[in-house]
């Protein structure tokens, strides 16, 4: 029997992404992982008991990745110069939010270690918006927001108005120039 390939974390989830972005929850499978890895599954099933404490380690890590990324936003840059960055950061991680609606799909019941995992996950979606809430207040500060609007209710709407998707064929580029119009201009026509 030969020696069996060694892989990393960073490609574990790696491939994970692609095939959850391409298969969704119910078609992901630890065989199909291992056979992208080219490995067995019991070299996975050696770290994870099973495709779901899986799922939400790489759920985590993406969370982790996604909020580190927003919290490297210059704090001396203007507001219209953060909230690019902040857009084409979101545009980046795009598949945040059709990752993580998996994590409703995992059954904790009588699992208290993918309890804890989904816990965790829960607590850090106030870590994702706590960063850019500063960003927020400075647009307001600054006058290009107005003052009553709720920063949760603006937040929200940027992180969905970039899970869109583009039916079109646009560019992403395109798409992303668009959707910034359209959160800093609204449909009005300027006049």
């Amino acid at each position: 029997m030969g020696r069996e390939r060694k892989f990393n974390t960073g490609d574990l989830f790696h491939e994970t992404k692609k095939l959850v972005i391409q298969a969704g929850y119910e078609g992901f499978t630890i065989g199909q992982l291992a056979t992208q890895l080219g490995v067995t599954r019991a070299a996975i099933y050696k770290y994870y008991q099973n495709k779901d404490e899986l799922l939400l380690d790489f759920m985590i890590e993406e969370m982790r990745n996604t909020i580190e990324s927003l919290s490297s936003i210059p704090t001396e840059l203007p507001f219209l110069e953060k909230i690019d960055i902040l857009l084409k950061k979101i545009f980046a991680s795009k598949e945040l939010h059709l990752i993580l609606g998996m994590q409703h799909v995992i059954s904790t019941k009588g699992a208290p270690l993918l309890e804890a995992k989904k816990e965790k996950l829960s607590s850090m979606h106030g870590e994702l918006y706590r960063p850019l809430i500063h960003i927020v207040h400075q647009g307001k500060n600054e006058g290009h927001i107005e003052k009553d609007m709720p920063d949760e209710l603006l937040l929200g709407f940027i992180f969905q108005s970039i899970s869109i998707p583009n039916h079109s064929g646009m560019e992403d580029e395109q798409v992303l120039n668009y959707t910034k119009k359209l959160i800093l201009n609204g449909i009005q026509q300027n006049k």
